[in-house]
Parts: structure tokens; C-alpha cells; sequence
């Protein structure tokens, strides 16, 4: 049984930092321009991976070269298209969307690797997107334009990334993996940077800011994910991802950059539902069946 949460407890944990990335990232966008925060944010989170792969057994053969190669392209493809789409919606419409992983993500698994998801990986599914809506309420759903289509690129982009990371990411080349994953979306941001322009004021929340999304919010659950990811299935892991944006509401609220809701309330128990539905589902219906039969 210990086997079986503590996967889901770091991956849990991976998605609380996410959601404090929200702030990160807002603090961040006064001081610097978004590609150039990326950039930055990837090449330290990669330097601090160095020390630690030189020390450990793991080597970067061809293999991992292009597993890594390919992890960092649809990272950095997550975040482009992210971007690219901020520019038609809003920033809960693309919160909303993006966190739609929660379905995709058992689909392509399905198409991909043949795994079936539960009937409770789907109901969770369903009711964390639920209340995902609730929280981020996005407007305009019923009239598309190009964002809406660019960030359900990015869902995409991000629903294959989690697959792959089930695929390819063993104890034995997490380092290798993540490393190269890291100065993959650091060097593919340069030309981003230069298109966009350069804007930097050097100050000390900038400094904390980059900090935290490097360190915990890149180092650290990019070695979780890796090395815990696969202990899971990709449709749980979706499902489980998807809380960020719930995460991020509490962060917001607790620095009062945002007032609570009871909307919000109500998306977030509704979201956390959808998590212990497809993590227990199936647990308690067993429970129950031997619980019955004791009785009769």
C-alpha cells in the first residue's frame, strides 16, 4: 500500500509547487521578458543538475540524448504555445484548457501505449475538470478563436510529454534525462529571447523569483516527475497535474493577490474530489464488496 501512495504523494507535491510558479512567474514578469525567464530558468535548473549526474553511475548515451532531445522539445512546446495563445485569451481560459490534459492524457495513453483507464480515472477526470471550471471560469467556451486552439495545443504537447516520461524514464537514467531536458528548453528559448526583445531590471525579488522556479520549480519536480511518474499511470499522473491551477488559487489567496470566492470554493473541493476518485475508487469499492460479504 506504501508503494502504491507515495508515487502519487510526490507527484501531489510536484503540483504544489507548480502552483506556486503563478506568483514566481508574476514577480518574475515585472523585473524581465517571458522567454528570457524561461531561458534563465531552465539553464540554472540545468547547471544545478550537473554536480549531481557527474556524481551519480548515469551516463548520456544516444539514447538518452534523444529522449531528452525529444521530453525538452515538448516541454518547450507546452510553454511556447502557452504563450502564443496568452495573446488571444485570458489567463484563466488558459488555465482552464491547458489542465484539459486531465482527458487527453487517458485518450493518447490508450492510443499509444494500449492502457485502458479506469472508469474512476475518467470520473475523476471529469469532475477535476469540473472544477477546474468553476475556479478558473472561462468565458466564451462556445466561440473558439486561435488561443483556444494554440493552448489546447499545449495541453497536447504537455498530455504526450507525461506519456512519454512513463515510457522512457527508468531509475537509471532520471538524471541523464532530466538534464538534458533542461539546457534543451534553455538553448531553444535563445531565439524567442532575441525576437521578443531583451528587458531585465536586476533586483532582489527577481533574484527570489528565478530562485524558486529554478530550483523547486524545475530542479526539483522534474527529478520527482521523472522518478516517480512511472510508478503511476499516465491517466493518474493527468489527473493529479491538473490540481495546479487549484494550488495556484490557494497560493494567490494566502498573499492576497486574489480575494477568496466561493465559486473558487466550490471548484477546488470539487477538483480535490475528482483526485481521491481516481486514486481510491477502486480501493473502496473492494473495501466495500468485502464488507458486505462479512455481513451476509
Amino acid at each position: 500500500m506504501k508503494r502504491q501512495i507515495v508515487p502519487e504523494l510526490m507527484l501531489v507535491l510536484c503540483t504544489v509547487i507548480w502552483g506556486g510558479t503563478f506568483l514566481a512567474v508574476k514577480v518574475a514578469l515585472s523585473s524581465a521578458s517571458p522567454w528570457l525567464i524561461v531561458s534563465l530558468r531552465f539553464a540554472l535548473a540545468g547547471l544545478i543538475f550537473v554536480p549531481f549526474f557527474l556524481r551519480s553511475s548515469q551516463s548520456i548515451d544516444r539514447r538518452s540524448l534523444l529522449h531528452g532531445l525529444i521530453l525538452g522539445i515538448l516541454l518547450m512546446a507546452g510553454f511556447g504555445l502557452q504563450t502564443l495563445g496568452l495573446q488571444f485569451v485570458s489567463p484563466s481560459r488558459s488555465a482552464f484548457l491547458t489542465e484539459t490534459l486531465a482527458l487527453i492524457v487517458p485518450l493518447l495513453s490508450f492510443f499509444i501505449q494500449r492502457k485502458l483507464p479506469t472508469r474512476y480515472n475518467l470520473a475523476g477526470a471529469a469532475l477535476v475538470v469540473g472544477g477546474l471550471f468553476l475556479i478558473t471560469s472561462p468565458g466564451g467556451l462556445f466561440a473558439p478563436n486561435r488561443g483556444d486552439y494554440l493552448t489546447l495545443g499545449c495541453a497536447i504537447a504537455f498530455s504526450v510529454y507525461i506519456i512519454l516520461v512513463d515510457i522512457w524514464s527508468t531509475p537509471t537514467n532520471a538524471l541523464a534525462l532530466s538534464l538534458v531536458q533542461s539546457f534543451v528548453v534553455a538553448v531553444a528559448s535563445l531565439p524567442f529571447v532575441f525576437l521578443e526583445g531583451i528587458r531585465l531590471a536586476q533586483n532582489f525579488s527577481f533574484v527570489l523569483a528565478l530562485l524558486y522556479l529554478a530550483i523547486p520549480g524545475t530542479f526539483v519536480v522534474i527529478l520527482l516527475q521523472m522518478r516517480y511518474q512511472p510508478l503511476a499511470t499516465p491517466a493518474r499522473a493527468g489527473v493529479i497535474f491538473a490540481l495546479e491551477p487549484v494550488f495556484a488559487m490557494l497560493f494567490a489567496v494566502a498573499t492576497n493577490l486574489e480575494d477568496f470566492a466561493s465559486r473558487a470554493a466550490l471548484g477546488a473541493a470539487i477538483a480535490f474530489t475528482g483526485v481521491a476518485v481516481s486514486e481510491t475508487g477502486a480501493i473502496l469499492k473492494r473495501r466495500l464488496v468485502t464488507v458486505f460479504k462479512q455481513h451476509n
